[in-house]
């Protein structure tokens, strides 16, 4: 069965409030790609510092109202660090979770979607099973790593997750890291959906003679990403090779790596861009010579669940220099894309850089083959269908389980 003219509702903790907000790129990105299916879609996502609903992309956004509006942001920039370093968040987490059920029992009363969505199955999973059962709505969980992760710190969230999963009709992960996680407290199916692009390619720009290479780094600056480290590589590259690093994105650790930068006497060659539209976006991926994550599991045992910014520095043909952690190792194969590096280790990724930057040629080629891997495994022509399949499985099997319950009655 096709997934044409059948709602869809899609739950996720981020979404974003306009066509150039980063949150929850991935989510939009997906949601656009599978409406050329004939599906509809609505969004259930949580209200920013009081936002209301809007619709974006034709795409009706329902936002759900959870505290006042000064702490209204649990979201977006990372729940797990904010809970950590201030535990009256807690308060808004439980309100989130009781507030978020109420509101979107209310919505599935409303729309009559024929299939729930669930990102990030803790919370949201336990938000949307009393209309699951309710309404006899069958759910779909898509795991992104950091609600596992999650369960490393908090047991009750195993024990929730081991319960909510043999009740869904399908269970996607991002990468097989995360699918490895879900193993551990499910031996149902899983299939394996990778991130799309979120930006269009551009072709590489090639560096002047006379320009100092770039490196870039794309992403929330929260302590998983592992900037820090990066920036403590800098003084060893910059010792043998001049450089510069463009930084994009915000977070919740913004201050505190401006302040390292300071001490560090590197604000003359780090630049911190903020976020940045998705066409200027492109723009620095095509121009950096290198882009650069050098993730690691945190304090709270969260890392990547996948990459999608260095599956964007791939398609723009861009070698690419990781940590071997979490489902970064799904992406980059080191030595023919890129280079893999060990986590939290500035010695490393100073080599690894200048490696890289003293064969031009070497470059390039990893840039080409990072093409054709993307183009291979993480196409949209090759996601799309992936995501068709599991929709259709999912609302056959609630069709087939409809019609029993009908015969039996009889």
């Amino acid at each position: 069965m096709n997934i044409r003219d059948k709602h869809i509702l899609v739950v996720s903790s981020v979404y974003p409030l306009t066509a150039d907000d980063h949150h929850g790129t991935f989510v939009r990105e997906a949601i656009l790609r599978l409406q050329l299916t004939g599906a509809k879609f609505t969004v259930f996502a949580p209200s920013y510092e009081a936002c209301k609903g809007h619709i974006l992309d034709g795409v009706k956004v329902y936002r759900f109202r959870y505290c006042p509006k000064r702490f209204e942001n649990l979201t977006g920039d990372g729940a797990p660090t904010k809970l950590q370093r201030q535990p009256l968040y807690l308060l808004a987490a439980a309100s989130y979770i009781i507030l978020g059920t109420l509101q979107l029992f209310w919505v599935c009363h409303k729309e009559k979607p024929d299939l729930l969505h669930i990102n990030w199955p803790f919370p949201h999973g336990l938000m949307a099973t009393p209309a699951s059962f309710l309404f006899c709505i069958p759910m779909i969980f898509s795991f992104h790593g950091a609600e596992l992760m999650l369960s490393n710190r908090f047991s009750f969230v195993v024990h929730i997750l081991r319960w909510l999963l043999p009740i869904t009709t399908g269970v996607t992960a991002n990468s097989s890291f995360t699918c490895g996680l879900i193993r551990k407290l499910y031996d149902g199916p899983v299939s394996i959906i990778p991130y799309g692009l979120t930006v269009e390619a551009k072709p590489p720009q090639e560096r002047l003679a006379k320009e100092v290479p770039r490196l870039l780094f794309v992403g929330r600056l929260d302590e998983r990403k592992g900037l820090q480290y990066l920036l403590e590589a800098l003084p060893l590259v910059l010792a043998k090779q001049p450089v510069r690093l463009r930084v994009v994105g915000k977070g919740i650790l913004e201050q505190e790596i401006k302040s390292q930068c300071n001490t560090m006497n590197l604000d003359d060659v780090v630049e911190f861009l903020g976020f940045v539209s998705k066409e200027e976006l492109a723009i620095e991926y095509a121009r950096c010579d290198i882009f650069v994550l050098p993730a690691i599991v945190d304090s709270k045992g969260d890392t990547e669940g996948l990459g999608v910014v260095i599956i964007e520095a791939l398609a723009h043909q861009k070698p690419v220099i990781a940590s071997a952690v979490g489902g970064i190792v799904d992406v980059i194969e080191s030595g023919l894309t890129g280079l893999l590096v060990p986590q939290k280790d500035p010695q490393a990724l100073a080599q690894a850089i200048l490696t890289v930057l003293a064969d031009a040629n070497g470059a390039a080629q990893m840039g080409r083959n990072g093409l054709q891997d993307v183009q291979t495994r993480f196409s949209w022509s090759r996601i799309v269908p992936l995501w068709q399949s599991v929709f259709s499985t999912a609302l056959g099997a609630a069709s087939l389980d409809s019609l029993s319950t009908t015969v039996a009655e009889k």
